[in-house]
């Protein structure tokens, strides 16, 4: 007559010993452990998954302790409700909003108990002025202006090695800018150079490399200091604002055939960046000018021109402006290379300053934003360069983390593979590729 193995349980109690804490294999391997004290100590926080060998576990007593209920409980919170076993009340000490409160009752915690970081990913062993992103064929590409090098560096998102690779090398003569623009599947890169012209270039597929399609019109550029291209309704446009005392911002516009000269903008002021934006339905231009306060040029349907309609009053010195949307609110970024830089939101037919940020020796103060979560990279000739995250609650940027770039000129957002990342121009070093990363505070 055979005899059934009968499997027996065992307890154990860990009382009033003043306990704040326990090794996270306290328990490991106790599959037959039934009931388990941990009572009246002082423990604030328990290691995550530390009851997970607890198999047989019927009953838990956990009260008499001072439980923290923040990012650290978020684990236990979520073992309470999926757990078979009988628990005791497990009353939250902290933080003051929580004290009193049951940890079982609880189906959230009101901090989401994750952060973010950047950490340094690749480095591109070449100065630079700024960096421009674009996709085709389901790849990823970079254009990355490098006058030392007298050169527009095309690097190619690499899915086997997860970094970017030299894909191909356009060649020029102080090369201070490289945009991107896709028409038709096909791809062009606006090649600005300071000496020489400037020059749009195409992708050939059958060599799989760029080559020159077209000479710009150059003859009232003499200082190109940046690239804007966009679409309006289906025609194609880029600007190239235009920083010399004698030079003549200019518009250009698809026509089939190539790019052509089709307006001037804004003579004798020094423009040093052109911004395009959506103003309330309508298609926009924004010129930052060393020479005075940005203007603001609206599209003309009847006219099919930009027609002057104001400026920005109250922002003298302003080099850079970069606008963006938090929850359908339009905001601009104002960067001064003196004094403050400012953020102002659109309200009512015109925008307000809500935000000044030191910034003594900065050329860029870039928004861009991850996963719901909004920033402003500050960079900074002096000085360590500064990441702002948004703070919803005051509707304010607060200091996030700095970051070491010499002399940074730009911040550009590139992802792909479900990595996100934001390449960070040198006018005086590498180019550098941060990583944006999510970082799980319950841990």
């Amino acid at each position: 007559m055979s005899k059934e193995r009968v499997k027996v349980g065992f307890s154990r109690f860990i009382e009033s010993n003043k306990l704040e804490t326990t090794s996270k294999y306290a328990f490991r391997g106790l599959r037959d452990l039934t009931h388990l004290s941990l009572a009246n100590n002082n423990i604030k926080a328990l290691p995550r998954d530390l009851f997970i060998d607890l198999d047989s576990l019927i009953e838990l007593d956990l009260r008499g302790n001072a439980f923290e209920c923040d990012c650290r409980a978020k684990w236990l919170m979520t073992w309470l409700k999926n757990t078979n076993a009988t628990v005791s009340d497990v009353v939250c000490a902290g933080p003051e909003d929580m004290k009193g409160k049951r940890l079982n009752d609880m189906t959230s915690l009101q901090n989401e108990c994750v952060s973010t970081d950047f950490i340094l990913h690749q480095s591109v062993a070449s100065e630079s002025l700024s960096v421009d992103t674009f996709s085709y064929k389901n790849d990823v590409y970079v254009a990355i202006s490098a006058p030392s090098t007298e050169s527009c560096m095309i690097f190619q998102w690499d899915h086997i090695e997860m970094n970017f690779r030299t894909y191909d090398n356009i060649t020029g003569q102080s090369i201070v800018g490289c945009k991107s623009v896709i028409i038709e599947n096909e791809v062009f890169v606006i090649v600005a150079q300071l000496f020489g012209g400037s020059h749009i270039y195409k992708f050939d597929d059958d060599q799989s490399r760029f080559n020159k399609f077209q000479d710009i019109e150059v003859s009232k550029i003499s200082k190109p200091n940046d690239i804007e291209a966009f679409q309006i309704s289906s025609d194609w446009f880029f600007v190239i604002a235009d920083s010399s005392k004698a030079g003549l911002s200019t518009l250009y516009k698809w026509n089939d055939n190539g790019f052509y000269s089709y307006q001037s903008l804004h003579e004798w002021y020094r423009d040093t960046n052109v911004e395009f934006l959506d103003l309330d339905g309508k298609a926009h231009l924004i010129l930052a000018s060393r020479s005075q306060v940005p203007v603001i040029y609206q599209w003309s349907r009847s006219n099919q021109k930009f027609i002057l309609q104001g400026e920005i009053p109250n922002m003298e010195d302003v080099v850079v402006v970069k606008h963006f949307r938090i929850k359908e609110e339009l905001y601009l970024a104002m960067t001064r290379y003196i004094g403050d830089s400012k953020v102002l939101r659109w309200g009512t037919k015109q925008f307000a300053e809500i935000q000044a940020l030191p910034s003594r020796g900065s050329v860029i103060l870039q928004p861009f934003s991850f996963k719901e979560r909004y920033y402003l990279a500050l960079g900074s000739d002096y000085t360590f360069s500064q990441i702002y995250l948004w703070d919803e609650d005051h509707k304010i940027f607060d200091r996030f983390k700095e970051v070491y770039i010499q002399a940074p000129r730009s911040f550009t957002v590139v992802s792909t593979d479900r990595r996100d990342f934001i390449f960070s121009s040198s006018f005086k070093g590498n180019t550098q590729i941060f990583e944006h990363i999510i970082i799980d505070l319950s841990l």
